[in-house]
């Protein structure tokens, strides 16, 4: 008698959603446009109970409109109770054009999830994947869908990089339209490209990984336009916010995506990577990805273990029961440290607490940056707590059960982890980068203060140590001289921290901090592990490995072929006992060569392999030939230097160092901050570089190619993270002269020449070669300016001929064309040769306390396009910068010279003496372009004089009038003027092109300081530029950094000046109340 339930609910068009159910009396309906009416079909439960229409006329047949129509059935039992069913039913309008749903085929996920008022997707597929499908749903079958303009279900190609895939959705009634954009980012082929087409090869070449764009980018407002792949121009523009080809600041919007580019390369034809094995199948750029996880010739068979059975080692220590006698002596303890992480209380399982370890481990790993990212804390948690929990736990386990030899080992690869956590990532406590930070800060203005010093003193830019010593000697005595004793003090305590502070960079601190680094720390868990269990090929594989970056090469080869010949298929052993043969002493015979060879090319193939498969992706806990391992990649440099002397058949030299190049920049662009981790990396990746530019010349490249080539390598080298040395600049230099022996007559390769050769003035202005270096210099300026408007064909310059390194070139040529041609050229250095092989250990995997050069000296300047190569490193009170210094005149110092490099050799004869020179004016040579940097950097050079300080303010005058707003240029200038004519100084600084103080530069407030401070100084306190350069420099750089100028003007009673600047600095009139107390109470009214 009182069932008031429905049996049946139903509608003519759609669905119910939820399905019908008897107790649930709310429904949605959505039907199509194009229905007009619709049927409600209703039977109750009870055949004594009633149901009523409550919607429309009463009937069963509604009538519907656009949107929401709702239709109620109230049901009547016997006894009168009364219950109500909704039904919403959703016209949709013939003018809505929108999607229901998006997905793509494969499980690949869509960011941000997809929503119907979302129009802009992006979605990352697989290297190896040339085609998606996108699968759109709409809710209205008389909407059309159009997918990049076809059929909806169709598959659509991907590019090499990026693809923008179009969904057009019309409506109905055809009135309405949206598109919804799909980009879909392809990961990058982990393998270096070859077009087929030297023009496209040289076209499509990426400056940094020498391989074709990824996603290629533009620079805007660059001219001529410069071009980039896209993880590199953000990893260079995180470091300098410049152009890293053109020094060019960037602005806002700096970033331009090259669709069209990256579709027209996708196109062009390329060769397979494995054309070393036999495949000659040659396929569109798009087509690569899926083409390589299947080519036939793809190295995948396994390895012979007779390669290593049968060497002279193997059959000496290992073919008996014998085995070989390692040296390595290691007594097991318990160290401070590890009691330290260690926990009482809590888990006493040690399988759930190594469990925890690895949970941790992971996720840690899944927090780490993909390349081109940032890092990402979530929740203000860092990925590093999560290493410091699986080290805790792992040391507690160990507590437990101290004899297990697994629990050691996993101790050590989460220490190792948090090595690069910091070192790459730049992840530390919050107590230790607070302390870090603040004490890098104070640090930072004690060094500018030295550096302010120097230029007071004639040691510009970056001094040597012994020369920031001698600067602040001098300061000290011509204080105490001026009777300024308590300024002599404080400059006496910079002399003492600087001292301090070199004490500290040599002799035993670098070993102590070594001692407490993760890597040592890692090492001694892994030998912990060893010595508990001494015939695991896995523990004798990391103590080598890191053994082998510590220099250690004689331990780490023992240990490495322990392990070897226990897992003589083992590639990652192979590897590195590659590497270790070649570090022995004496230097490794040819028979040991051909065998490192063999190894190391193995063990390159091998994973090349695994990064081509389709199942690839990244191991937990990662494989040990990794690309962010520099030992790994410092390999492959040493690979090939055997492979430019056809010591095995297989890859060519240019490919290992292809890959090198490409593997190099994938991984340098993941370092979030340049730690030593990416200092090695960034090692490999110049000396990569640096070696197929050499092959290339040796080889009698393209002279457009070496341009291209030596201009992108000097590039890097002047944005490098890299801490100052020598051979950074030894490097450049040879870049340089690469460049200019190719195109003798290119204004801007001459004007980079000379940067390079100031650049070695600047870092050892008292060495026996220091005059030489900076009249070269001169002398290569002096050819670029003359050279202006001119054609880029014909003879050298006459100031090229005049240079000793060019003289010796010319004649190395005489003497190279009178000799019958050698099987190996001048300058390659064999990778067995002992100085190169320990040095290439010392650039290995996360080495601590190795540097690699120790001399204090002067990184080389960014070296193309505006003048920032000889930007001053610090900008104290202006002095006699330029004044000459005798001990310049005089020097005892020898000019360090660079070691050899380890892939890179020195620029001989025999390298440069087949680069094409213009024999005569060629219609179609290039015209050379005016430029500002080459006077700049001319004028830089004769400032060093006292004799040729004239010329150099004419100079400094030219490039100003060419360049009004190089801040460079009037600075350097004011420090020439100043000590004869301050009046003349200031003026200058007044006629800079200041912009509104809105929009003011640090740069600006340092010239809007400068005129304060010498117009204060002349005492032309009425002066029309004092009041705007004091409320410009405030307003920049903070009220406190005005108030000794403040006192001064106070003490002279200029309240009105005052008055002036004080309110115009808080944006107030001088009559608001507020401000009126404050000069009262100052007495300024």
């Amino acid at each position: 008698m009182d069932n008031c339930d429905l049996e049946k609910l139903c509608v003519s068009a759609g669905s119910l959603r939820p399905d019908f159910a008897p107790e649930v009396t709310e429904y949605t309906v959505t039907v199509e446009s194009g229905v007009a009416t619709v049927t409600v079909d209703v039977v109750t439960s009870d055949c004594a109970a009633s149901h009523n229409m409550l919607s429309g006329d009463g009937s069963s047949l509604i009538h519907l409109s656009d949107g929401l129509n709702r239709v109620e059935v109230e049901v009547v039992a016997e006894d009168g109770s009364l219950k109500k069913y909704r039904v919403d039913v959703t016209k949709l309008s013939a003018q809505v054009a929108q999607l229901s749903a998006l997905t793509v085929d494969g499980d690949v996920q869509l960011h941000p999830a997809f929503s119907s008022n979302v129009y802009e997707y992006k979605s990352i597929v697989p290297f190896h994947c040339d085609a998606v499908t996108l699968l759109p749903e709409v809710q209205d079958r008389h909407i059309t869908v159009a997918v990049t303009g076809g059929d909806a279900s169709r598959r659509v190609p991907v590019n090499f990089g990026d693809t923008a895939v179009q969904i057009s959705v019309r409506s109905a009634d055809g009135s309405n339209s949206q598109v919804y954009t799909v980009s879909v980012t392809r990961e990058l082929v982990p393998l270096a490209v070859t077009f087929t087409d030297g023009k496209q090869q040289l076209d499509y070449e990426c400056p940094v990984s020498l391989s074709a764009f990824y996603r290629p980018v533009s620079l805007s407002h660059s001219d001529p336009k410069q071009t980039l792949s896209r993880p590199y121009s953000e990893m260079l523009a995180r470091r300098s916010r410049v152009d890293p080809l053109s020094d060019c600041p960037l602005g806002d919007g700096w970033k331009v995506a090259e669709r069209d580019l990256d579709g027209e390369m996708s196109a062009a034809p390329v060769k397979c990577f494995f054309v070393y094995r036999g495949c000659d199948r040659v396929m569109k750029l798009s087509e690569l990805g899926s083409h390589v996880p299947r080519c036939p010739h793809r190295p995948t068979g396994p390895l012979d273990s007779k390669d290593v059975t049968e060497t002279s080692w193997y059959k000496k220590h290992f073919a008996s029961a014998g085995c070989l006698e390692i040296e390595t002596r290691h007594i097991l303890e318990v160290r401070n440290w590890e009691k330290r992480i260690q926990t009482t209380a809590g888990e006493d399982n040690v399988n759930e607490l190594c469990a925890l370890a690895q949970h941790h481990l992971k996720l840690y790993r899944q927090h780490l940056p993909k390349p081109g990212d940032m890092l990402q804390h979530e929740g203000g948690r860092s990925p590093l707590q999560s290493l410091e929990q699986a080290a805790v736990h792992c040391a507690s386990a160990i507590r437990l059960s101290s004899r297990e030899a697994r629990l050691h080992f996993l101790l050590g690869q989460v220490l190792e982890e948090q090595h690069y956590a910091t070192e790459m990532y730049g992840l530390q406590r919050k107590a230790d980068r607070d302390r870090d930070e603040l004490s890098d800060a104070k640090s930072a203005a004690r060094q500018d203060e030295i550096l302010a010093v120097c230029k007071r003193h004639g040691f510009p830019r970056t001094p040597t140590v012994e020369n920031q010593l001698r600067a602040l000697d001098k300061e000290t005595q011509q204080l105490k001289e001026q009777g300024q004793s308590s300024r002599a003090d404080y400059v006496q305590t910079l002399h003492t921290w600087l001292s301090k502070k070199t004490a500290k960079g040599g002799g035993s601190a670098p070993r102590e901090e070594e001692n407490h680094s993760s890597v040592h720390r890692a090492l001694m868990k892994y030998l912990d592990a060893w010595s508990l269990s001494p015939d695991s090929w896995e523990f004798n594989l990391h103590v080598g490995r890191l053994l082998l970056l510590q220099g250690r090469s004689r331990g780490a080869l023992q240990h490495l072929q322990s392990g070897l010949a226990l897992r003589p298929l083992h590639p990652a052993l192979r590897f590195f006992t590659g590497l270790a043969l070649l570090q022995q002493e004496p230097r490794a015979s040819e028979d040991t060569e051909k065998e490192a060879a063999l190894f190391l090319q193995q063990g390159l193939e091998h994973f090349v392999s695994q990064r081509c498969s389709k199942s690839w992706k990244e191991q937990d806990p990662p494989e040990t030939l990794s690309s962010l391992d520099a030992e790994f990649l410092r390999g492959l440099l040493t690979l090939g230097q055997l492979q430019q002397r056809n010591t095995l058949s297989g890859m060519s030299a240019e490919q290992v160092y292809h890959t090198a190049a490409v593997l190099a920049a994938q991984s340098v662009s993941r370092c979030v901050c340049g730690g030593r981790v990416s200092g090695q990396l960034e090692w490999v990746l110049l000396d990569a570089h640096f070696a197929l530019l050499q092959r290339l010349v040796q080889q009698g490249g393209g002279r457009a190619k070496v341009v291209q080539r030596c201009r992108a390598l000097t590039a890097l080298i002047g944005l490098s993270s890299i801490p100052p040395c020598q051979e950074l600049l030894d490097m450049q230099e040879k870049t340089c002269q690469l460049a200019v022996v190719t195109t003798p007559r290119d204004s801007h390769a001459l004007c980079l020449l000379g940067l390079a050769q100031l650049a070695q003035y600047g870092n050892s202005p008292n060495s026996e070669k220091s005059q030489e270096a900076i009249a070269d210099a001169c002398l290569s300026f002096q050819a670029s300016i003359e050279l202006e408007d001119k054609t880029q064909g014909g003879e050298p310059p006459e100031q090229l001929r005049q240079q000793k390194w060019w003289q010796d070139r010319q004649n190395s040529e005489k003497e190279k064309s009178a000799k019958p041609p050698t099987a190996q050229p001048k300058g390659v250095k064999g990778p067995s040769d002992p100085g190169v092989a320990k040095r290439g250990a010392r650039r290995g995997r996360g080495g601590p306390g190795h540097v690699r050069a120790k001399a204090a000296v002067t990184k080389a300047p960014a070296p193309i396009g505006g003048g920032k190569a000889g930007r001053p490193a610090a900008r104290g009170r202006a002095g006699a910068a330029a004044k000459p210094d005798g001990s310049a005149h005089a020097s005892k110092a020898k000019l360090n010279k660079s070691k050899q490099a380890c892939c890179p050799g020195t620029v001989e004869t025999a390298e440069v003496s087949e680069a094409p020179v213009g024999d005569g004016v060629a219609a179609s040579c290039p015209v050379n372009c005016r430029s500002h940097v080459s006077r700049l950097g001319l004028a830089r050079a004769l400032s060093r004089s006292a004799d040729t300080q004239d010329e150099a303010k004419r100079l400094y005058q030219k490039v100003i009038s060419m360049a009004p707003g190089l801040h460079d240029a009037y600075i350097e200038l004011v420090q020439l003027l100043e000590p004869w004519d301050p009046r003349a100084a200031a003026e200058l600084y007044c006629r800079f092109p200041l912009r509104p103080v809105a929009e003011q530069s640090f740069d600006d407030a340092f010239i809007t300081g400068e005129i304060v401070r010498l117009l204060l100084a002349l005492e032309q306190y009425n002066h029309p530029q004092l009041g705007p350069s004091l409320v410009a420099h405030g307003k920049v750089m903070g009220l406190s950094s005005i108030e000794k100028h403040m006192d001064v003007l106070d003490a002279k009673s200029m309240t009105e000046l005052l008055r002036s600047v004080y309110a115009r600095i808080h944006d107030r009139q001088e009559d608001d109340q507020d401000l009126q107390e404050f000069f009262r109470f100052r007495c300024w009214i």
